[in-house]
């Protein structure tokens, strides 16, 4: 498997109700070795569609300290049975 379908991957895994943060994306950025490439990477997954910026409340933005994106659905696989 290609390092681009284990990111959407495990981006899946780490979400929680399909929602993740920058601070997420890098350390699997760094996990599968993709570099100094993350800000890059998010505009391709965005542009791709695998995932959208979730237009949030100031106060959620606060919580989570980074941005936040929302994951396409129909490109996560639930592998927990939850």
């Amino acid at each position: 498997m290609g390092k681009m379908p284990k990111l959407v991957q495990k981006l899946g895994e780490e979400s929680k109700d399909y929602k993740v943060n920058a601070i997420q994306i890098k350390k699997i950025c760094r996990e599968l070795d993709l570099g100094d490439r993350v800000d890059f990477l998010i505009a391709e997954l965005k542009g791709s569609g695998v995932m959208t910026p979730k237009l949030s409340s100031l106060a959620e933005v606060m919580r989570e300290t980074s941005s936040i994106y929302e994951l396409n659905p129909s490109l996560c696989v639930n592998t927990t049975g939850k």
